[in-house]
């Protein structure tokens, strides 16, 4: 959750609080609470905007964004990759592995991996059969399959959106709500006062609206805990993706240039066995503490 819309809740926190201990004058025998509007009077928040506003914008946003996690998780399956490219490049990687870990084995099991790549007759590496693969940026375009991935990415992320700008607008519109305990010059009011045309208001209060988006930007982090697990949804990565739709695919991977790089790596390394004479060595230590 970012930083500014953990200072949100906890400024809301705290004047709740100190409202409630008698830090804040009541407007009358309810527990109303008041915050001081700059040499303008103050500005009575009633707590029922607390318990019938604030707090109900913040539960339906929690259990309409663990909807969309689950319904993002049934309609967008992983895609399947090519089996081919994927298995190239595990070769690749384990190459890399053996060539950064050469010290924690002996000579014989390095130079045999080597051999497996490198060899001049049966390298993997060295293979006359393996070609660059060609990919046609427009297939994708035209693949039904890529095609309905990408409107239930849409849908996923557009639809959502509207229903509770929606429901927002209509049940929880004009409310002030929280005060944020930061100063806030006015270039801020359009976000922070979304939906309340008023001049004269400080800038750091927050209308109902701005709390909704707000709590949409900064909720990730509340439905990681809750969830267990980092939460999919990501409207920003969503909408980068569809903005991509009509662009070009990435072009084929050429492995015959990444297998000789790899192999070219290989067989400059220098190996050398960092436990052999350990033994030796340690027993040296002691004897030059000694």
């Amino acid at each position: 959750m970012p930083a500014w819309g953990l200072a949100l809740l906890a400024g809301a926190v705290i004047d709740v609080v100190a409202a409630a201990g008698g830090g804040v004058e009541a407007a009358d025998t309810s527990a109303d609470f008041r915050w001081p509007h700059h040499g303008m009077g103050e500005i009575v928040l009633d707590t029922r905007i607390r318990d019938w506003v604030l707090l109900p914008i913040f539960i339906i946003m929690v259990f309409f964004t663990m909807l969309r996690e689950i319904g993002g998780r049934l309609m967008n399956a992983s895609p399947k990759g090519e089996i081919k490219a994927a298995q190239e490049m595990a070769r690749i990687g384990r190459a890399q592995m053996v060539r950064q870990q050469s010290s924690w084995i002996p000579e014989t099991s390095f130079q045999r991996r080597r051999a497996f790549y490198t060899d001049k007759d049966k390298g993997v590496f060295l293979d006359p059969t393996v070609t660059k693969q060609e990919k046609d940026p427009l297939a994708s375009m035209t693949d039904p399959a890529m095609m309905m991935q990408q409107q239930k990415s849409m849908f996923t992320v557009m639809l959502p959106q509207m229903v509770m700008m929606g429901i927002i607008s209509y049940f929880f519109s004009g409310f002030v709500m929280v005060k944020i305990p930061l100063p806030l010059s006015l270039k801020f009011k359009g976000m922070t006062q979304r939906g309340i045309d008023l001049q004269t208001l400080d800038v750091s209060f927050v209308s109902s609206f701005s709390w909704y988006v707000l709590v949409s930007v900064g909720i990730s982090g509340v439905m990681t805990l809750i969830m267990g697990r980092p939460s999919q949804i990501n409207d920003a990565a969503a909408m980068e993706q569809q903005m991509k739709m009509g662009g070009a695919g990435p072009a084929g991977m050429d492995t015959p240039k990444l297998y000789q790089a790899e192999a070219e790596a290989l067989n400059m390394v220098e190996h050398k066995f960092i436990i052999d004479k350990a033994e030796e060595r340690l027993l040296a230590m002691y004897e030059d503490d000694a």
